[in-house]
């Protein structure tokens, strides 16, 4: 099933690999003008709701955890993710996270949220 939320593969160098570990780079396709540090406790889910007015990137850095991406009225797309997997989630595009363990990610947005007049909008 095709949808709208890209897991997105890391640009990686090969001199960014070395004995101290390996940088991996991801590159969006706007700019990017604010982030947050969000931590969602094992057991809790965040979501049901989309961005009329930005773009959002999410890189998971801990935990494990499933994005589930609403298609329509009855069909939803899982998406898996793990420390260091980056999607990007295009605006007006619902989706839900439910975090399988304990979970800290960056949310990388292309529009500041309070210059949003709307930035969530339940579905």
């Amino acid at each position: 099933m095709t949808g709208r939320i890209k897991l997105l593969d890391p640009d990686i160098n090969d001199k960014a690999i070395d004995g101290r570990g390996a940088i991996y780079s991801f590159i969006p396709n706007d700019a990017i003008v604010e982030f947050c540090y969000i931590t969602t406790k094992q057991g809790s889910v965040r979501g049901h709701h989309y961005h009329k007015e930005f773009d959002e990137y999410i890189m998971l850095v801990e935990g494990e955890g499933v994005y589930l991406e609403r298609i329509n009225e009855t069909t939803t797309r899982k998406i898996v993710m793990g420390p260091g997997q980056t999607i990007h989630i295009p605006s007006l595009t619902p989706h839900t996270f439910i975090p399988l363990t304990h979970c800290k990610s960056v949310s990388l947005l292309t529009k500041r949220w309070d210059h949003s007049l709307e930035p969530i909008t339940p579905i």
